[in-house]
């Protein structure tokens, strides 16, 4: 059942999309279609910059409290999503582009593929925590763990004087 409907979907919105635009370019005109779908490209690219810096700053705030910052991701994939749907010509991709732009049917998409899919976060050489978990003292951000074949020192170099350094 399943491979039918992906080869129905392909076929069927392309076809919906030119319906909409013959019942669409009936009632209000060819000109106002074109400028309607003119219109709906460029608050596509307008909504894809202005919710695309919000989305960016919210990964970065809570990448910087030490949480998961996946569901800021899925949420931007769904925005990137939402305005490519804007900029696509047509009324029917419009539609749903501009329903993704809505916060609650946004988190509602989110959570249903939070469901279905596994979405796998990694931090570059961190595990995530529980942030007020006082069984998992996060590190100082000064400190750098390193392990014993990642460093070397040899005692028999003196360390250069501060004076040495200035005259060289």
């Amino acid at each position: 059942m399943r491979s039918l409907l992906i080869p129905l979907v392909v076929l069927g919105l392309p076809l919906a999309e030119i319906a909409g635009f013959v019942v669409v370019g009936r009632e209000i005109g060819l000109l106002m279609t074109l400028l309607l779908v003119l219109a709906s490209a460029l608050v596509g690219i307008i909504l894809l910059r202005v919710q695309g810096f919000t989305v960016i700053r919210r990964m970065q705030d809570a990448a910087q409290a030490g949480l998961d910052p996946g569901r800021e991701v899925l949420g931007g994939a769904l925005l990137f999503f939402a305005a490519i749907l804007l900029v696509v010509p047509g009324f029917v991709s419009d539609v749903f582009g501009l329903l993704l732009f809505v916060p609650f049917v946004r988190d509602a998409v989110a959570a249903f593929l939070r469901k279905r899919l596994t979405i796998v976060s990694a931090a570059s050489g961190a595990n995530w925590q529980a942030q007020n978990d006082p069984r998992h003292a996060r590190p100082s951000p000064r400190v750098i763990d390193l392990d014993e074949g990642e460093f070397s020192r040899t005692d028999d170099e003196d360390p250069p004087r501060t004076e040495d350094r200035h005259q060289r």
